[in-house]
């Protein structure tokens, strides 16, 4: 938002008279957020001030009504009006000021580069000329156009030097904005304690200043940022306040954004009714204001959860387009053409011809992987799958780059969104033969939902993402050179510049690459990575992917020698019902009717294991990458043929099938010794089978470093990791499935837990640690929760387990149990574990031997007490 600290001293400078009148019936109507009757009104002024001759009065409202044409999306008379203003004055602060209004345009219809120098300039000149409250204005536009441009550093400079102005001038109600824009800023970055700070300081200096309007605004924002962290009912009061607020103004404009937002509260929370409501009001307001841009973006959203959503959203698409709204008539028409796939594919088809075009001519990146989606979508409906492959690889490549620009919380829910285009780039694969393209993009799909985002303020991903707008920018002008026939120079010329900046961009993922090893495997798994990872692959491994597809599951299979994909006709939703079931039998210990844990197993073992028996009578080890609801599922006690798989072959987890190639060249063979292991049993005391498990443990392995009880503090945890390349840690597992990034291992004494934030930060700590044992409640269990608020500032929708953190430290092999373990069965399987590393074997079969052992016991037969521990990551 931008004050026009010049609308509000315009009185001062007309004084009284015949003006008035107009000025004032103009500032009321635009303050209310009537721009329609702001424009009559100050029309009217200008005629009165021409007629008088009165030239400073005709400039100032002939940049009002330049604004006032911006507000209603009017451009080319916005244009026309800074035109007429400019010769009304030659002084270079004059000219300045309407500089600003013409890169205010220049921001709204999407050219950021060039209102960014305009700003810059304009900025400048208020500096030299001496006025600091003019330079405050062009340092908040500024930030504005910098924002726009992706260069979320530079506005947030520009940001904080508006508000060390206003702060000079003891401008509060200029402050209190800057600081609304500079929260507003922090909050997309995912700073969300910091923003949270700032704007909660907006409101008071707002309030101070007596500006309510301003309050208002700072209000929203601060709701937005509550709404962020999960405390919907904390945003909805302040909505509320400055809903009331805005109707006691008579503020229909800031009702509408107030009613917008309430709309989508509603719709998080699932009322549908109540967001459809607040939608149409929202609609309503915009529109008796004469904002038909805002207005249509609220009739999108009631569209959506409308019953006859296609004669709305087909309504809206066609006003939009009459109304140069191109922006909304994309995103109407891709959501046209998902409704219209199955009942009329030839109108879906025609709607994204259209959309294609319109995304590709006005530069719409953000929304042109939609449009590839969609239309990938749609061929693979029609049985084109071979079609289907170019748009879905093009809108993969292109999400992908969206989500690294995103916060944690923000790219999860994003990846909610899109995944359906991985499963549907699979299942096209799968259609064409390309089985291992399926499994390549199948692990891509895996990678984006258990590795780490990367926030925007990374220089190397903020180069990538400027760059990666480049190209988008100078495609849709390559693409408008090539169509026309004079343009062949310029086309020539254009070429040539987007090589360099693809070069550019393939020079900056190599930087990310070697700065963040985890890049590779969150972003992009290659071709080269897979066979390279094949000609590797052990003899007797076999890696299976499932994958859910809305009706059908594929298996995808990877050996040394081949990679194939089995089709079965079951439905996602049925699956992950199935599994969800077992899953939540297992984690509430239901093992009095151990016949309903065995009939699950089966159904399962008859989707996942009978199509790929033949793999599996020659497989010793199964590496499963799973993704989705296959996460919380033990794939060991799934059941063929009256068997559990754990009876014939040892079973792994593994993160992606790139992490088989991160072997360590000092030591091939991993094996525990004496002297390498670090063993913490029962730090709270509340754990006797714990210290009694690694009593157990100590028996077998006399020289390793034990530490019990209150001397197992974090401290002494820290202090001796390093040197160990085995530690053993049989303590609480904290699970907090409201603040999931709150969870963590219980440790002795005062000095803390053991956080799950803080795992992964103790890389150097974990140097030579090969593999850790977290013999701990649920230690290995996914968590999906609402948002909810970190001290840190950041958004956790969900966490990948407490293990997960320590592979993100870069150890290589974790155990880790996905329930509530039984204390016996736990202490039983541990030292079975342990006593067959001591032999010789290798992580994957030592686990295998150790459940074989409770299996064969009456009292722990059920998989309850052994099938929760999985071991994951590299067993060899």
């Amino acid at each position: 938002m931008r004050r026009w600290f010049w609308l509000a001293s315009l009185a001062l400078l007309l004084g009284a008279g015949p003006l008035d009148e107009g000025l004032s019936a103009g500032q009321h109507a635009w303050d209310r957020g009537d721009y329609a009757g702001a424009l009559v009104a100050w029309a009217d002024a200008l005629e009165t001030a021409r007629a008088t001759g009165d030239a400073s009065a005709e400039g100032d409202l002939l940049l009002r009504l330049a604004a006032t044409y911006r507000k209603l999306g009017r451009y080319e008379l916005a244009s026309s009006a800074l035109d007429l203003a400019t010769k009304t004055s030659s002084e270079a602060g004059w000219q300045a000021q309407v500089s600003l209004g013409r890169g205010l345009i220049a921001l709204d219809l999407g050219d950021s580069k060039a209102a960014e120098k305009t700003f810059q300039s304009a900025f400048r000149d208020f500096q030299k000329l001496g006025a600091p409250r003019k330079a405050a204005d062009a340092a908040v536009d500024l930030g504005l156009a910098r924002q726009a441009r992706g260069d979320h550093e530079g506005a947030h400079k520009a940001f904080s030097a508006a508000v060390t102005l206003y702060t000079s001038l003891d401008d509060r109600s200029g402050q209190a904005d800057a600081l609304t824009n500079l929260g507003a800023l922090e909050r997309r970055d995912g700073a969300l304690a910091q923003a949270r700070t700032t704007l909660e300081r907006a409101v008071e200096v707002q309030r101070a200043a007596g500006s309510v309007d301003g309050e208002a605004d700072a209000l929203v924002n601060l709701g937005g940022v509550l709404q962020d962290l999960g405390r919907d009912e904390e945003a909805r009061t302040l909505y509320e306040t400055a809903l009331k607020n805005a109707r006691t103004r008579k503020d229909v404009a800031r009702q509408a954004a107030i009613l917008q937002n309430l709309g989508g509260l509603e719709q998080r929370a699932h009322e549908l009714s109540n967001a459809a409501a607040h939608y149409r009001a929202a609609e309503e307001a915009w529109r008796s204001v004469g904002r038909t841009a805002e207005a249509r973006s609220a009739a999108l959203d009631s569209a959506r959860l409308s019953p006859n959503a296609i004669e709305r959203l087909t309504a809206l698409a066609e006003e939009a387009a009459s109304g140069g709204d191109t922006r909304t008539e994309t995103i109407a028409r891709i959501e046209l053409a998902a409704l219209q796939a199955k009942s009329s594919p030839k109108s879906a088809r025609k709607q994204l011809d259209r959309v294609r075009t319109l995304a590709t001519k006005n530069a719409l990146p953000g929304l042109s992987w939609r449009v590839d989606a969609a239309m990938g979508h749609l061929l693979l409906r029609e049985g084109d799958a071979a079609s289907a492959v170019e748009p879905l690889t093009s809108a993969i490549t292109a999400l992908e780059l969206t989500r690294r620009a995103l916060n944690d919380a923000d790219a999860r829910s994003f990846l909610q969104e899109s995944e359906t285009v991985y499963q549907d780039l699979v299942d096209a694969l799968v259609a064409t033969g390309d089985h291992a393209g399926a499994f390549l993009y199948a692990q891509r799909l895996q990678a984006a939902e258990t590795g780490p985002t990367f926030s925007s303020n990374d220089p190397a991903t903020k180069a990538a993402l400027q760059l990666a707008r480049e190209e988008a920018e100078l495609a849709a002008a390559l693409a408008e050179a090539q169509q026309s026939e004079a343009g062949a120079e310029r086309a020539a010329a254009l070429q040539q510049e987007l090589d360099q900046v693809r070069v550019a961009f393939a020079d900056t993922v190599d930087e990310l690459r070697a700065t963040h090893p985890e890049f590779q495997s969150a972003v992009r798994i290659a071709p080269e990575d897979l066979e390279a990872v094949q000609r590797e692959l052990p003899p007797g491994t076999t890696v299976l992917q499932p994958v859910a597809l809305d009706d059908r599951l594929v298996l995808l299979v990877f050996t040394h020698d081949t990679v194939t994909a089995k089709v079965l006709p079951v439905s996602g939703d049925e699956l992950s019902r199935t599994v969800g079931r077992l899953a939540r039998l297992l984690q509430a210990g239901a093992i009095q009717d151990p016949a309903w844990t065995t009939k699950l197993a089966d159904t399962l073992g008859e989707w996942l294991l009978a199509p790929i028996e033949a793999e599996l009578a020659t497989t010793d080890v199964l590496a499963v990458a799973a993704t989705g609801p296959f996460r919380q599922l033990p794939f060991g006690l799934l059941r063929h043929k009256g068997a559990y798989l754990v009876e014939s072959t040892a079973v792994v987890g593994i993160t992606h099938v790139g992490s088989l190639r991160e072997r360590r060249a000092t030591d091939a063979r991993y094996h525990v010794s004496d002297a390498s292991l670090l063993l913490i049993g029962n730090p709270d005391g509340t754990l006797p089978g714990a210290e009694e498990e690694v009593a157990r443990i100590h028996k077998r392995f006399p020289l390793a470093v034990t530490m019990m009880g209150n001397s197992a503090t974090r401290q002494a945890l820290l202090a001796a990791a390093p040197g160990h390349s085995t530690i053993h840690l049989a303590t609480h597992g904290m699970i907090d499935t409201q603040r999931p990034a709150r969870s963590h291992l219980v440790l002795a004494g005062d000095e803390g837990n053991l956080g799950y934030r803080e795992i992964p930060g103790l890389a150097s700590v974990l140097d030579e640690a090969r593999m850790v044992v977290l013999s701990a409640c649920e230690s290995g269990r996914p968590v999906q929760a609402k948002a909810a608020p970190e001290e840190e500032g950041e958004v956790v929708i969900s966490i990948n387990g407490l293990a997960a953190q320590f592979r993100r430290a870069g150890v290589e092999t974790l155990v880790a149990s996905l329930w509530r373990v039984d204390d016996n069965g736990t202490r039983e399987l541990m030292d079975a574990f342990y006593g067959e590393l001591a032999a010789g074997h290798d992580v994957a079969r030592s686990m295998q031997r150790a459940q074989l052992t409770l299996l064969r016991r009456e009292d722990l037969a059920h998989p309850w007490y052994w099938a929760g521990f999985q071991v994951v990551g590299d067993w060899r």
